[in-house]
């Protein structure tokens, strides 16, 4: 009785090992997204790369084309924009929640706090 309960827990262990992992979203590609700030809205093109839970890619706007890092864990996106295109250098970060072909969030930029939205491009 003890042998087969705990065979039953190792096959539920298992298959959770198995089965979650692969149920993970994979966001890789491109995202139409738009960023808003007291100047308006800006839009741009995301290109990410995910590989587990990292991500990796390209944010390209009107100001250039800039590094992205991050993470995708369960819903929740977080990634940071190495912006260059100003007086000096700044990490922007973003976090979000990703919902399906959609994400959105918050993101902070110096002083500035705004809304962010993405959507997977077809």
């Amino acid at each position: 009785m003890i042998l087969r309960r705990s065979f039953g827990f190792f096959l539920a262990a298992l298959f959770a090992l198995l089965v979650i992992p692969a149920l993970a979203a994979d966001i890789s590609g491109d995202w139409n997204f738009k960023a808003s700030s007291p100047e308006g809205e800006h839009p741009a093109k995301l290109t990410i790369n995910q590989q587990g839970e990292k991500i990796s890619g390209v944010f390209t706007s009107d100001r250039g084309e800039f590094k992205v890092e991050g993470t995708l864990k369960g819903n929740a996106i977080k990634f940071a924009l190495k912006y260059t295109g100003g007086d000096e250098p700044m990490l922007i970060p973003f976090d979000g929640k990703l919902e399906g072909n959609k994400m959105s969030g918050e993101y902070h930029a110096g002083e500035t706090t705004g809304a962010w939205s993405a959507e997977k491009a077809k």
